[in-house]
């Protein structure tokens, strides 16, 4: 049985590998039922060691988890930060599927346009998207944007309104993720959150594109 696991970090930098402070959620799940646990929790059954038992016991019955980019970053971060290992005989990566091959090389490479070329919605992906163009105008957020992108035009050749915006992007996308959790774990951990929607989204879309990929 194929379940995706999928993580989210605490990540306000413009280093999408580098700048990753800590795991705050891991979630599992299909498209029917989904789970979150997190790092800030007050139960244990849904803190991370929680998530951790739960992974053990997966692995045991066999399950196979999935993802999209599973092996780089999520499998990576999960070992990093919780030492967990999933067997690489319990995975499926979906970045690895010939259709997703297919789109990177004419350069779409996000789950969400990935997820658009395959005719699966991914509205949890806006809301997200509208609370991070609000972070876009702050003076501290721009400085950081602007001095990471200065690095990339000097050492990559890239030019400065791509390297500008692509920072900017990345680093108030990981302010609106990492305060939308502040706001759910205030909230003690509630579904109706903008944190919980964009994160069990993401285990939704990812399982909805897996079903795309091996039908």
């Amino acid at each position: 049985m194929y379940l995706v696991i999928d993580i989210e970090t605490e990540n306000t930098g413009s280093d999408i590998m580098g700048d990753n402070k800590r795991i705050i959620s891991v979630q599992i799940g299909d498209d029917k039922a989904q789970e979150l646990y997190y790092d800030d929790s007050k139960d244990s059954q849904w803190n991370l060691e929680g998530a951790k038992k739960r992974i053990d016991f997966l692995v045991s019955q066999g399950h196979i988890f999935t993802g999209y980019n599973l092996i780089n970053f999520d499998l990576h971060f999960l070992k990093h930060f919780l030492e967990v290992e999933i067997p690489q005989s319990n995975t499926l990566d979906l970045s690895d599927h010939h259709k997703i091959q297919a789109f990177r090389r004419n350069k779409i490479f996000r789950l969400e346009d990935v997820c658009k070329e395959c005719g699966i919605e991914v509205t949890h992906k806006h809301e997200m998207n509208k609370k991070a163009e609000s972070y876009k105008n702050r003076q501290d957020i721009r400085e950081q944007a602007s001095a990471k992108a200065k690095e990339i035009v000097i050492t990559k050749g890239w030019s400065w309104n791509f390297a500008f915006n692509y920072f900017l992007n990345k680093i108030a996308g990981g302010h609106a993720i990492y305060d939308s959790y502040q706001e759910f774990v205030k909230s003690g951990g509630k579904k109706d959150t903008l944190f919980y929607e964009y994160a069990i989204g993401d285990v939704i879309s990812e399982y909805l594109l897996l079903k795309e990929l091996i039908k």
